[in-house]
């Protein structure tokens, strides 16, 4: 059973919820003025897709990957390369980055699909590795750890934008995208079977589950929506580099923005992302290096400890309790 089965939220009180949420971030570039809050808003939404993305292999299917920044580099460099080398739209260019993306998602997952527990885990640790070496190495595509700088030319076409609202709108949309796809992911059977094989393979196979097909598409979606989520960074930031595309750390941040809103579930990665990233962020802004890392090590683990089914849960007790209140007040007043 889904982990958002249990919802004390109805099916249309959650598409109103979701209807509401969407109207106000469509409003918030209107409200908030402030550049640096703006600017941490569009990290949020790139790292709630990143998340989301992840969330498709690692929540619903259970395979625990930590080689997800391989697929987001890889969105990263093809749709710059393209447009570097060729002057090819990034709009085009991140579908390229996504298809590349998906091939070599559903070739780590053909190859790992007998593979559980720890040893799925370091075959995909191992795959995130090779990419960034080559990444490194390969100095006559990636120039290597100089990294690649998009100079700003051509404007809304190129994906290149002087207003930050603007990468505001396109990071929403890459968010709705993501959403969308894990929604009706989670919806269809091959949401069913994913986690079905989550909970017991074994048992799912004897039911007629096919699973190589079952993680095969899995991997490749999640693998193409973070390449797409990568394509966006790129041209947010207009510069990428192995480190910051393709670092093992950066796989780790992603499964536990993951695991911190609550993995297998929909909206989870979108709340953890909403609380990681702004917490790593003030902490840098007032402990600097190494004390900031300190502390927000301790103080993730108090919330992965605290929520283990992640923050989400949480919302969904405090929103059962007040279900429960209305319901008693409105019995009392009857």
């Amino acid at each position: 059973m889904r982990i958002s089965d249990a919802s004390p939220i109805s099916p249309a009180g959650a598409r109103i919820a979701a209807a509401a949420a969407l109207v106000l971030l469509l409003c918030v570039p209107l409200v908030v003025r402030d550049i640096y809050r703006l600017d941490l808003g569009i990290t949020v939404l790139i790292w709630a897709s990143l998340a989301t993305a992840w969330n498709i292999s690692g929540g619903f299917a259970g395979g625990l990957s930590l080689g997800h920044a391989a697929f987001f580099g890889v969105g990263a460099y093809t749709s710059t390369l393209l447009f570097l080398r060729l002057g090819i739209t990034p709009w085009i260019g991140i579908f390229a980055g996504a298809v590349l993306a998906a091939m070599l998602g559903a070739l780590l997952g053909v190859i790992t699909f007998r593979l559980k527990g720890p040893f799925f885990v370091l075959a995909t640790l191992a795959f995130g590795i090779v990419v960034h070496i080559i990444n490194v190495n390969w100095r006559g595509l990636t120039r290597g750890a100089a990294g690649l700088l998009l100079p700003f030319r051509g404007g809304p076409q190129n994906m290149l934008f002087l207003n930050l609202w603007a990468y505001w709108y396109t990071g929403l949309g890459l968010l709705v995208l993501t959403v969308g796809v894990s929604m009706g992911i989670e919806r269809s059977r091959l949401g069913y079977y994913l986690v079905a094989l989550r909970e017991d393979e074994d048992a799912a196979r004897s039911l007629g589950v096919r699973v190589v097909r079952s993680k095969v598409i899995a991997a490749a979606v999640s693998a193409a929506l973070a390449a797409c989520a990568g394509s966006v960074y790129a041209a947010f930031i207009q510069y990428i580099d192995p480190d910051s595309t393709t670092q093992f750390e950066l796989s780790v941040q992603i499964a536990l923005v993951a695991i911190v809103g609550g993995m297998g579930t929909t909206f989870g990665p979108v709340l953890g992302a909403a609380i990681v990233i702004p917490l790593g962020e003030m902490l840098r802004a007032r402990l600097g290096g190494g004390a900031a890392l300190v502390v927000y090590g301790f103080l993730l683990m108090v919330i992965v400890l605290t929520a283990p089914n992640g923050a989400i849960a949480g919302v969904r007790l405090l929103v059962r309790r007040l279900r429960r209140l209305i319901d008693s007040r409105r019995k009392a007043d009857a």
